[in-house]
């Protein structure tokens, strides 16, 4: 069975549902889909193929294989898009199923750039308005492939082959890493800066001017400096690098904590040796523990000697400490856990009843979601910490992937990154659920990690996730800690 790419399809169905005349029908639509029965599912199915009988463009496929999936009627979506790739063929889903199954599939990157050149013949962009992210990503993904195998002049070309500017930094960075790698620093300063002055453009936008794919963007900008900033540092440009850093700070001040590390290596390239330290600390009070050394230089410098640091040290974990409380006091919760038997890696089932009277922590994660990956070193971290308890269980929930061989990728990657996590499948063929358990557990976007105590309630919600350890570890343990112990009343 095919899938289609959800991104594309989603666009579309908002784009549908942003309509005054059907928001009512998409409200309805949803709460089927949240909270109906099974008889209520199977009659808007039933509803929405009855409707294709009379649809005349691609749209209300679109639609209708978004809502079909989210209702967990897989095969009946597949079916729909058989039909659709039928009726259209030089249609958005024809399309979008190709890229997925030819494109994303090849196994060279000869064979990758044959297959897109391909699609911009039977595909053009300019027949797809609105679309040019799709084309992006094919660019994109060909221009690392030729980086990665140090063909320069080729990757450069696909980036310039880039058409939304929001995204172009998402190309143009790590092509920029894979070149400095091979030696090229002036090609990839050049990369970098046009990433920064992208995200800069977008940064710096008036609130009220910046659409979604403005946040987007305006995101990768602290990245976006510290990439280029590490090149002016690393050729002892610091004067230039914290010219770029506080004029970063200044512009977008929401953005700050992004720029510390680059800020505290410019200011200690000039020997500022106290704003250094102080902005290393700060780095330090947020989970961030790789440069304690550092800090420690710095400090005897100061001081002449390390008297007094380790009690400093501990008064910043302390710090943290604190901050981290007052940050899971906001996400407490009590409501009870969705109860779900979902198959793992291994095809056994794993059910929540069978954990009951353990505190179970539940990570909804997926192989393309980033912030997911960057939080994995610290969940390896916390569920080492607690190896040997058979109070605790951890669980690694996969959700929301785009391609049908999923499994496989997920597995490769769980054996790659040598993670022992029991990682369980969530789709509605495998859990046996309608609609999926991240439907059923409120989950609107990932990382979310859920804290489940042992009488099978939620303690606590949290919707994304830090990428330092040293934090990842000192929260979890106070979530873990306190769902042991009976609910305060």
């Amino acid at each position: 069975m095919r899938s289609v790419t959800v991104f594309f399809i989603l666009l579309m169905t908002l784009g549908v549902m942003a309509q005054p005349a059907k928001n009512e029908k998409a409200e309805a639509y949803n709460k089927i889909i949240q909270t109906g029965t099974a008889t209520e599912k199977t009659a808007l199915m039933h509803e929405l193929l009855q409707g294709l009988k009379t649809a005349k463009t691609e749209e209300p496929y679109s639609t209708a294989i978004n809502l079909l999936q989210r209702l967990g009627f897989k095969n009946q979506a597949d079916s729909v898009l058989k039909k659709a790739e039928k009726r259209f063929p030089k249609g958005a889903l024809a399309r979008t199923s190709f890229v997925n199954e030819r494109f994303y599939k090849a196994e060279t990157t000869v064979a990758k750039e044959k297959i897109y050149r391909q699609i911009l013949q039977k595909w053009p962009v300019k027949n797809f308005p609105g679309s040019e992210i799709t084309y992006d990503y094919m660019s994109g993904s060909l221009a690392t492939d030729f980086a990665k195998e140090g063909n320069t002049e080729k990757a450069i070309y696909y980036l310039h082959n880039l058409n939304e500017r929001f995204w172009r930094g998402n190309g143009y960075i790590p092509v920029g890493k894979l070149v400095l790698e091979a030696g090229d620093t002036a090609t990839a300063a050049a990369l970098f800066k046009t990433a920064l002055e992208d995200a800069q453009y977008y940064a710096t936008l008036p609130e009220d001017q910046k659409d979604n794919k403005a946040r987007f963007a305006a995101m990768g900008y602290p990245g976006a400096v510290s990439a280029y900033v590490d090149i002016l540092v690393g050729q002892g440009n610091y004067k230039e690098a914290l010219d770029y850093i506080e004029q970063g700070m200044k512009l977008a001040p929401e953005l700050n904590d992004g720029f510390l590390v680059s800020y505290y290596k410019s200011l200690a390239g000039l020997q500022r040796n106290l704003e250094a330290y102080n902005e290393l600390s700060k780095i330090y009070k947020k989970g961030n523990f790789e440069y304690e050394a550092s800090l420690k230089d710095l400090y005897v410098k100061l001081n002449g000697s390390e008297t007094g640091f380790d009690r400093h040290i501990a008064s910043l974990k302390q710090a943290l400490l604190g901050d981290i409380r007052t940050h899971i006091k906001g996400i407490e919760t009590d409501r009870a856990a969705p109860g779900f038997k979902l198959v793992n890696m291994e095809g056994v089932a794993v059910s929540l009843a069978d954990l009951k009277g353990k505190v179970v922590v539940v990570d909804f994660w997926a192989t393309w979601c980033q912030p997911c990956i960057r939080s994995f070193p610290g969940m390896k971290a916390s569920q080492e910490m607690y190896a040997h308890d058979k109070d605790v269980q951890f669980l690694f929930i996969d959700t929301w992937e785009k391609v049908d061989d999923y499994k496989e990728k997920v597995a490769a990657f769980i054996k790659k990154n040598n993670y022992p996590f029991e990682v369980l499948f969530d789709d509605a063929a495998t859990a046996g659920t309608n609609p999926t358990l991240a439907d059923q557990f409120l989950v609107k976007g990932i990382p979310a990690k859920f804290i489940i105590d042992k009488e099978g309630s939620i303690r606590y919600a949290l919707m994304g996730s830090s990428s330092n350890v040293e934090y990842i570890k000192m929260e979890m343990k106070e979530m873990i800690e306190a769902a042991r112990l009976p609910r305060k009343k």
